[in-house]
């Protein structure tokens, strides 16, 4: 089940405390941390047939977690972590169609912030509405997302990081 969630910024004092600690934690135990604890997918639920101008659709993104680590949710905490932010970059033929939903986090007591923050473990799953814009050209083009999301396990915080999804969209007139 996906709820719908808000984006709203982060505070940037928290990404040097946690890039220092996973600086000093990477060089402390290199072998311990993986490179990717967070694995990104995109796909469009798309009808057989080109989409047309102001058709809408759907793009999902899922989040893979490896054990041990989360993955934060999308509401920003004060004084907490840095919230999943979902984010489609200007100048595409496509427009948000409304709030983006998300599956629904764990909320506990995070001792690395000593506040209750809302995260995922094993997976996340995200749906963006979207319509074909109305100047759209017809042909292939692709949606493009950007992803920055900060994760940690119990015992440090990488620092955050941002990913760029797109999957292909056929459009027709």
């Amino acid at each position: 089940m996906l709820r719908v969630r808000s984006g709203r910024t982060a505070m940037a004092g928290l990404v040097c405390i946690t890039a220092s600690m996973a600086a000093g934690a990477i060089a402390g135990n290199p072998g311990q941390i993986p490179k990717e604890p967070v694995k990104w997918s995109i796909r469009a639920g798309l009808p057989e047939k080109p989409l047309k101008p102001g058709q809408p659709f759907t793009v999902h993104l899922t989040a893979k977690i490896d054990e041990g680590w989360h993955l934060y949710s999308t509401e920003p905490i004060e004084g907490g972590p840095i919230p999943t932010r979902i984010v489609m970059p200007p100048e595409q033929p496509f427009e948000q169609a409304g709030a983006i939903e998300s599956s629904e986090p764990k909320t506990a007591m995070d001792p690395s912030f000593n506040l209750m923050t809302e995260y995922y473990e094993e997976e996340a799953a995200f749906a963006i509405p979207l319509k074909v814009a109305a100047n759209a050209a017809a042909g292939k083009s692709e949606v493009k997302v950007n992803v920055s999301f900060q994760t940690c396990n119990d015992q440090i915080c990488l620092p955050p990081k941002t990913v760029k999804l797109a999957v292909a969209v056929n459009l027709t007139l």
